[in-house]
């Protein structure tokens, strides 16, 4: 059966084989470099051969041509004797400047005589030679010769006689030793086998000495016929060894002459005349060798600076190149081994199919365990091998055994081909998580929409009759009661506020937790909603005797862009808890601007009291949901507050922070970043002059209202020192506590608790507004400056104008319908009723209204659907929509559904009035 490939390591060359390769490189190097000098070094030596050769030639010729020379004269002077000759003619031949030597001696024949001239005896007095006749009486000179040589030095006759004969041809010359160096040449007077005399010319050896010496060319020798020099250098000679091989040699020639198999330097042998005579030059190895010391030794140091260089480059490729490649070869082999191993040991499966036919090239174990062996019926077959790498990034198949794969490939290229990394992942329990998680899911959503049902209805059902109770109470306060029955009104109306607070906190949360809670971003002043929630509050605190102050940075931006009412909810509940658990001094709410750039502020609300403070350990867990301060004496409530606070101050991406200390008090502090709309100043206009001075027990405010009233143009100051000392002619005094003694007798504006949004004038002539506005202050300011009329006083209350608008009111509530009615009509409304959106349909297509105030959820037909009728019949009668489900989403529907307003349960007159009036002016409710 087919055995799928394991992975396995390709083959790899030894590490060691570079570094060997490198070291017979540079071996090979340097010996082709040594062959390149031993070639130079041969060259020289051959040329310096070839130029000593040349040389021994020379001398040799110029030696030939001397003893030639030699023995043509011997020959001629042969030739001269005449035998038997009349001494008449002799006699004339002599005085012809022919000299007659008689040769008559023992031996010779009658009348035999040489006839010498002149020239010839110049000529052997130019060739320094010396003519002798060798007879039976001994050695006769001629020619005037001296016999300077021993007797027993000069051959004898016999030897001559012995010598005679054995040369062929006709004159021959013989060559003979005189003694035991020197040369001399015979030549046998009379002709036969043993002539009675000779001719013996003896040569200079000093002069045929200097004729044979070559100058450079080393040693020279003349050697006899037995081998034995006649004539030799003095230096340099040969040993006996290198005479033993010149004597062997019986031919011309030229060579290495070697002994003992080893070189005893070049010899150039020459044949001297017919007898047989030679002529030697020998040059030495030393001599030689001196010769080749320059080349030598310019050849050594290169070469030697050539190991050096390649050892050194030798050292540097190995360091550099073979040595970081060997130890990449390594890392290499590791990595292989490692991808090998990891390859075998992933707990995916790997596998290797080559692009062209798709042949498996490499598995590892896991695959083999999934897939099984591969043959025509198994999952290597499946429709994934086929269409691997053709599309998507990855293939899903299910194996034979219920598992699901996942296929992932990629294109790459393993040893030489291209191929397909193919890496299999088992998510069988991946789909399953995959399918429980869904199921999950849709649990969590349909109990997100039971949740969110529950609210709605829960919303519904409790605001519903709340709002019953509440517009009761509220319509009930404005009949005429006795003091003890409107105090029971007030501890009524204040309880229901708790319940009311108390179901809007539990259904916040609830919101919160389930995601449900969204902000609604609006234009809103920091400044105008930071005193308004501070002045909903001054009531509670003043009750209590409680100090509370507010004070707004005049850096504030103008106008923002954030969710006013969950901010006013956030500070609603700080102050609420502080003015809770403080007994005693005072509550301060405080906003400024921390950080500011072009379109974006940080801005921070800060609310402080002397109250009782919270523990370091308390702190920790203080925003956490019902979570109340321990051991507070006063406390109450559902503990929702804060932890409502700090999650809808992280939803608008801000920080809420607390430092407290007991017995201290606390300080609660929310900084958000928010972005800034451009707008022009709503503040009010002042001028310069009369320049305005500012009182009051608090610099922090003192300042806040001097830096408002130059934001606005007033030339405002802190009151220095004993106002009836200064010069206050045409100045002004904002004054911020009535109850401060002062003698002053200019214009006048107090700031007090107890004054209002709108000026009024005190008994004194004085403008009195609340110190919890400084619009209201900029107000008053004003209307001294531009000395207005008197203003009508405190406690004349001004009515409100009535709206006088025709409204249809539909409420299938019938309690409901009943107190919407009433309120209404206390807000000048004419009002007519309807129990549904049919009713009301027909209704509005009968007569005209200026308004329609209907409730959301009601039988046969719903707000919405009388609003969307409404608008498909053409009536632009304005709608807002009534309901007690108080969620984002149920303002979109309202908006959608063509309605121009939205209106939460419970509703009291005074934000119904805000709505309809704001609907007069065409801006939306």
């Amino acid at each position: 059966m087919f055995r799928i490939p394991r992975p396995s390591l390709p083959p790899v060359a030894p590490p060691t084989t570079a570094s060997v390769l490198l070291r017979c490189l540079t071996v090979c190097v340097f010996i082709c470099l040594a062959a390149a000098a031993g070639f130079y070094l041969l060259t020289a030596f051959t040329e310096d051969i070839s130029t000593h050769r040349r040389e021994m030639n020379a001398a040799a010729y110029k030696a030939q041509i001397y003893f030639d020379q030699r023995e043509a004269l011997l020959r001629y002077l042969g030739d001269s004797v005449v035998k038997g000759a009349p001494a008449a003619q002799t006699a004339a031949g002599e005085g012809e400047g022919v000299r007659r030597i008689p040769l008559d001696g023992p031996g010779g024949q009658p009348g035999q005589c040489m006839l010498l001239s002149a020239r010839a005896e110049n000529t052997l007095q130019a060739l320094q030679t010396r003519l002798l006749l060798i007879d039976a009486d001994g050695a006769h000179g001629l020619a005037g010769a001296a016999i300077d040589v021993e007797l027993a030095q000069l051959p004898s006759l016999r030897a001559l006689q012995a010598r005679g004969g054995s040369l062929d041809g006709a004159d021959p010359v013989y060559w003979m030793r005189p003694g035991e160096t020197g040369v001399a040449l015979a030549q046998p007077v009379q002709a036969g086998p043993r002539p009675m005399q000779w001719l013996l010319l003896l040569l200079d050896d000093a002069a045929a000495a200097g004729m044979i010496d070559g100058q450079g060319i080393g040693g020279y020798a003349l050697l006899d016929r037995e081998g034995s020099p006649a004539l030799s250098s003095q230096a340099p000679r040969l040993d006996s060894a290198g005479w033993d091989t010149l004597r062997q040699r019986q031919d011309d020639s030229f060579g290495t002459l070697w002994s003992g198999g080893l070189p005893r330097g070049v010899a150039l042998v020459k044949s001297v005349g017919n007898d047989g005579w030679r002529l030697v030059y020998h040059l030495p190895p030393p001599l030689l060798l001196g010769d080749l010391a320059v080349p030598l030794l310019v050849c050594t140091l290169l070469l030697l600076l050539a190991g050096v260089a390649l050892r050194l480059l030798r050292h540097r490729v190995d360091r550099q190149l073979i040595q970081p490649a060997l130890q990449q070869h390594r890392r290499l082999l590791e990595n292989l081994d490692f991808s090998s191993t990891v390859i075998d040991m992933a707990p995916a499966g790997i596998c290797v199919l080559r692009r062209s036919d798709r042949h498996l090239l490499l598995c590892n174990q896991v695959l083999r365990d999934w897939l099984g062996e591969e043959g025509a019926d198994s999952d290597w077959q499946a429709p994934w091998r086929g269409h691997a790498g053709e599309r998507g990034h990855g293939l899903e198949f299910t194996a034979r055994d219920g598992r699901q794969l996942q296929v992932l490939h990629a294109a790459c290229r393993y040893q030489g081909d291209d191929v397909l990394l193919c890496v299999f992942h088992d998510i069988s329990r991946h789909r399953q998580a995959q399918a429980a998680l869904s199921s999950a899911r849709q649990a969590a959503d349909a109990a997100n929409q039971a949740k969110s049902a529950f609210l709605a209805t829960m919303s519904h059902e409790i605001r519903t009759p709340l709002y019953g109770v509440l517009g009761t109470l509220e319509l009930l306060g404005h009949t005429t009661l006795d003091p003890r029955q409107s105090q029971y009104l007030r501890t009524i109306e204040s309880s229901s506020s708790v319940l009311l607070q108390l179901i809007s906190d539990v259904l916040d949360v609830s919101k919160i937790e389930s995601g449900q809670l969204s902000l609604e971003p609006a234009a809103f002043s920091p400044r105008e909603l930071t005193e308004s929630v501070l002045r909903s509050f001054a009531a509670s605190a003043t009750c209590k005797g409680l100090q509370i102050l507010v004070c707004t940075d005049p850096r504030l931006p103008t106008r923002v862009l954030g969710d006013a009412d969950r901010i006013r909810q956030v500070l609603g509940n700080l102050l609420s808890n502080a003015i809770k658990f403080t007994e005693h001094g005072r509550v301060v709410l405080r906003v400024r601007q921390v950080q500011r750039e072009a379109e974006s502020s940080v801005l921070v609300w800060q609310v402080t009291d002397t109250g009782v403070g919270i523990a370091a350990e308390e702190q920790a867990r203080l925003f956490e949901p019902f979570r109340q301060v321990r051991g507070a004496a006063s406390a109450q409530g559902t503990g929702l507050g804060l932890s409502i606070s700090d999650r809808l101050v992280r939803l608008m991406s801000g920080e809420l922070q607390v430092v407290s200390e007991p017995g201290l008090g606390s300080s609660f502090s929310v900084r958000l970043p928010l972005p800034v709309l451009a707008a022009a100043e709503d503040g009010p206009v002042l001028n310069p002059e009369p320049p305005v001075l500012v009182r009051g027990r608090d610099r922090e405010l003192v300042d806040s209202a001097c830096g408002w009233l130059r934001r606005w143009g007033a030339n405002a100051q802190p009151l220095q020192g004993d106002p009836t000392l200064l010069d206050h002619d045409g100045a002004i005094l904002m004054d911020g506590e009535a109850a401060m003694p002062l003698a002053w007798t200019g214009p006048r504006v107090v700031a007090s608790i107890e004054g209002g949004e709108q000026p009024s004038e005190a008994a004194d002539g004085s403008l009195v507004v609340t110190l919890h506005g400084m619009t209201a202050i900029g107000n008053a300011l004003a209307r001294l400056q531009q000395q207005r009329a008197a203003l009508p006083q405190a406690e004349r209350a001004t009515l409100p104008i009535p709206l006088d608008l025709r409204v249809l009111v539909v409420e299938d509530n019938p309690i409901n319908r009943v107190i919407l009615a009433e309120q209404l009509r206390t807000l000048g409304c004419t009002v007519a009723l309807s129990q549904d959106g049919v009713e009301a349909l027909s209704l509005c297509r009968e007569q005209a209204f200026d308004l329609v105030v209907t409730d959301i959820n009601m039988p046969r037909m719903d707000g919405h659907a009388l609003a969307r009728q409404l608008r498909e019949d053409g009536n632009p009668v304005p709608v807002i929509g009534a309901t007690a489900n108080a969620t984002a989403e149920e303002r979109e529907r309202c908006l959608a559904s063509g309605m121009q307003g939205y209106l939460s349960k419970p509703i009291d007159i005074a934000r119904l009035r805000k709505a309809l009036t704001a609907l007069r002016q065409g801006d939306p409710a």
